[in-house]
């Protein structure tokens, strides 16, 4: 064979092992093929992951420095608003409209009327069932309290207690309703689920505010006519357990948050009085306006709001410093409420009759 006959007999050689090595990689990469390299699987994303890639979650309540206070808006009623209270899932807000004898229950993140009770009397103030359910109004002239459906918007039970009942406070678990009766010197025991009055607890002078511990065990009483505290011991069968000095003429009570200190407004000296409740001494005293009435705490604990009433103020103290930083003008302030995440402030104006909805402003 010639030689350029052999050189084109290789080359055809190789050009066939080439093909059928070019085939078989082919092959290896098809889809049907045993040994292919698949895809990697797409795992699936958790809840957790979903979290972690949002960020973490939103504080339960705002912090940091409170540096004054803003209009948002004005929630208007007819006549007189005693007391406003954040109901319990901080959706709501209950409003006593004293002259006009309606309550009113607005939304509190659009702020429309939800529901107008009409009720028999004037109403004073207002305490809650723990699930927000039902709503125990003081009414002034009738020596009574009303149970208010808050879905239905109607009454659905009353129950006598002394004369000119106002202050209502609700043990945690919901089982007690006290009553603080200011003409008859007495606070009203009533239990919730039967409606039944079991005990009216005689008073040295005038009650009026009253605040719960968190294990629901003692009732502190604001002694409006004199300069203490009165400790009920709820599980000894409501009897007075001792007596708190917390300067003269005390009219309303807010616990911190971890439950050690009860702060009171002394309304006319014009001061709020620092209690420590398990040692039941006095530790500060400061100085805010005139007529200090209702007071509320932010849910860290840190600023306390008070009206001044005869001033048309409300009074930003800061607890740690002891002092009241600012105040900020607004018409006849008495009664109030800080919502839930310590970024907004109610307050009812007696005149005109309406709630300022305030924003709590904070150092950024």
């Amino acid at each position: 064979m010639r030689r350029h006959e052999i050189m084109s007999l290789l080359w055809v050689l190789l050009a066939a092992a080439l093909s059928l090595m070019l085939a078989a990689g082919c092959g290896a990469s098809g889809g049907t093929a045993t040994n292919a390299e698949e895809p990697p699987a797409q795992e699936e994303t958790s809840a957790v992951d979903e979290e972690q890639a949002e960020g973490p979650p939103a504080p339960r309540f705002a912090t940091g420095a409170v540096t004054g206070l803003s209009p948002v808006t004005t929630l208007y009623v007819e006549a007189g608003p005693k007391s406003v209270e954040l109901m319990p899932g901080g959706g709501r807000i209950f409003v006593n409209d004293l002259y006009a004898h309606k309550s009113f229950i607005f939304d509190a993140d659009t702020y429309e009327v939800l529901e107008v009770i009409p009720l028999p009397d004037e109403p004073v103030e207002t305490d809650f069932s723990p699930d927000g359910r039902f709503a125990w109004v003081s009414l002034y002239n009738t020596s009574k309290v009303v149970v208010v459906d808050t879905e239905a918007g109607a009454i659905t039970a009353q129950v006598q207690t002394g004369s000119i009942p106002k202050e209502i406070a609700i043990s945690p678990d919901g089982k007690w309703v006290y009553v603080a009766n200011w003409d008859s010197n007495t606070v009203s025991v009533i239990d919730a689920a039967s409606h039944a009055r079991v005990k009216d607890i005689a008073m040295y002078g005038t009650p009026r505010g009253m605040v719960f511990s968190p294990d629901g065990g003692k009732v502190y009483v604001c002694v409006m006519g004199g300069n203490t505290l009165a400790e009920v011991d709820v599980a000894a069968g409501h009897v007075v357990s001792r007596q708190i000095y917390c300067g003269e003429n005390p009219r309303h009570a807010v616990l911190s948050p971890d439950g050690g200190t009860i702060y009171v407004s002394n309304n006319i000296p014009g001061t709020i009085t620092y209690v420590d409740r398990i040692a039941g001494t006095a530790t500060a005293t400061v100085k805010v306006g005139n007529k200090a009435r209702t007071i509320a705490i932010t849910p860290d604990g840190a600023y306390l709001f008070v009206c001044n009433y005869d001033d048309s103020t409300v009074g930003c103290v800061d607890v740690a410093a002891r002092s009241q930083i600012f105040t900020y003008r607004t018409p006849d302030p008495i009664g109030m409420a800080v919502d839930a995440r310590g970024e907004r402030l109610f307050v009812s104006n007696y005149a005109p009759p309406q709630v300022t909805v305030l924003e709590i402003v904070r150092a950024q």
